[in-house]
Formats: C-alpha cells, sequence, structure tokens
C-alpha cells in the first residue's frame, strides 16, 4: 500500500481489519506475504536468518527485547512469525516456541530460520482470529509489526484465550500519529512499506485491546527515526535516536511518535467479548 492522499483513509482505518472481512483479510495478507518471502530468499542468503545477539539495535527493539524479559522454560507464541527472527531469538534463549502466520511462504523462513540457528520451533500456518490452539496455552505472546496486520477485534479475544490467566502479549507495533502528520507524511519521497491488509494502531484501537486483556501499557518511540530512511542520514542515527528521547519526554509531542512497544496482560477480565 503506497501512503498518498488517496489511501491515507484506507491507512487510518483499514476495512479489511473490520468484524466479517477477516477470511478475505487472510487470504489477500497470505498472498501478499507469499510473494514478500520469495523476494527476501532471491535477494538474501541464509547470513540474513542469523541471529546475532551482538547486532547493535534502535531503541524500539531494545526497548521490545526488554519488555519481553526472560523467556527460559516459557511457552511462547510468536504470531505473525515472518522471518523468523523473534521466534529464533526466543528459542535460543531458552523460549518453548510456537510461530504462526497465514502464510505459508513466511512459515517456511521461520522454518529455515530455525534450521540455521540450531533451534526447535513449532511452525504453523494459523489465523491469529482463529488459531484452534488450546485455551490458556501459552504464557507470553510476541509479535513485531504483526498485531497491527489484525482485525482486533476478533482477534483480541482469541490472543487472551491462548493466554494463561495473568499471562502477557508484548508488541512492537507501528501506531498512528496525528492525522496532520500522515498527510504531511504522503507528500515526501519515501515508499510505505504497508501490506493491503494492514494499518498503524490507532489510539482507540489500543484502549480496546487494553480493555479486552485487563492492562495495556504504552512506550512510544520514533518522532524523527523516520528520517533514517534517506540513506544518507543513516550516519546521523545516534543523534537521531537521542533527540527522539528528548522530544519523546515532553508528553504534547507524543502524539508524533510512529512506533510503540505495547505490554498487554490478561487480567481476567469480565468484559471480555469472545466471538
Amino acid at each position: 500500500m503506497t501512503l498518498d492522499a488517496g489511501n491515507i483513509a484506507k491507512f487510518y482505518d483499514n476495512p479489511l481489519k473490520k468484524i466479517g472481512s477477516e477470511t478475505e483479510h487472510d487470504s489477500i495478507e497470505s498472498k501478499h506475504y507469499d510473494i514478500e518471502a520469495e523476494r527476501f530468499l532471491a535477494e538474501n542468503d541464509k547470513r540474513a536468518l542469523l541471529v546475532d545477539f551482538d547486532e547493535p539495535l534502535p531503541p524500539r527493539h531494545r526497548a521490545f527485547w526488554i519488555a519481553v524479559g526472560d523467556v527460559e522454560n516459557l511457552r511462547v507464541l510468536d504470531i505473525g512469525c515472518g522471518y523468523g527472527y523473534a521466534a529464533s531469538r526466543l528459542a535460543l534463549c531458552g523460549a518453548k516456541v510456537t510461530a504462526i502466520d497465514v502464510s505459508e511462504g513466511m512459515c517456511d523462513l521461520t522454518r529455515r530460520a530455525a534450521h540455521i540457528n540450531g533451534v526447535d520451533i513449532d511452525v504453523r500456518k494459523l489465523s491469529a482470529v482463529d488459531t484452534g490452539l488450546p485455551e490458556g496455552s501459552f504464557d507470553l505472546i510476541v509479535g513485531q509489526v504483526s498485531l497491527h496486520h489484525l482485525p482486533l477485534d476478533s482477534a483480541g479475544p482469541e490472543l487472551v484465550r491462548l493466554l494463561k490467566p495473568g499471562g502477557r502479549a508484548v508488541f512492537l507495533e507501528p501506531i498512528h500519529p496525528w492525522r496532520a502528520i500522515l498527510k504531511m507524511r504522503a507528500m515526501l519521497p519515501i515508499s510505505c512499506q504497508e501490506s493491503p491488509g494492514g494499518g498503524a494502531l490507532r489510539a482507540d484501537e489500543i484502549e480496546r485491546l487494553g480493555i479486552i486483556f485487563g492492562e495495556v501499557e504504552l512506550k512510544r518511540f520514533a518522532i524523527l527515526e523516520r528520517l533514517r530512511r534517506f540513506r544518507s542520514l543513516r550516519w546521523a542515527s545516534p543523534f537521531i535516536f537521542s533527540i527522539d528521547n528528548l522530544l519523546l519526554a515532553i508528553p504534547v509531542l507524543r502524539g508524533l511518535a510512529a512506533h510503540a512497544v505495547i505490554e498487554l496482560t490478561k487480567n481476567q477480565n469480565p468484559n471480555i467479548i469472545r466471538r
């Protein structure tokens, strides 16, 4: 999906993410990511699937892994497993990992990543809307840029069902800045890397997830980090990250953030609606 003036409304409120569109949504996303998996294999060798714990990570990625915490012997579900990095890293840290994706191509990449990293991962082609997995079978659910692809009113209760009481879910996701920022962003000559069924999370969607799970915590990132998409500015990354930290300390500016680490806790909320 290109972020231009004609697509801003769809990016803000994608009709494919609404209740009743789950089957169509999963079909379109599956085809899109099967193609992405083929592209990845054509452009990369196996080294791209290796987990490197010494690799420097941007602040939002570091915050994600800090929030995930110690996973040794935990039962962990990785939703939207994609290239298999998170699932492999979790398994290397001692977790018992199940990884799901609607794309068979991405599931295959995760299996390859597991083999290359020497770990066992239970990889399944499943929809997060209706996994068929046993209730309360996971201590932790994780996702990196996967939650914003889901029809949350359907997937949210399913994810809660899969967690044990007190279980957590941690996600690193794009979030919507102010709508005026979207309009300015559409004028920049930078491609928008979004799938047909995606769309960054709105504040009301995150609030609904908090109601479904019971507790939600949000840590925002990336006001100026978008500038790193210009290759000529990559050298300035440490300065950009530092300035972002200063800006995000000012409450009125947090609405400019482009990403967030979202931590949800299942607390037996009686308001959970099961669909």
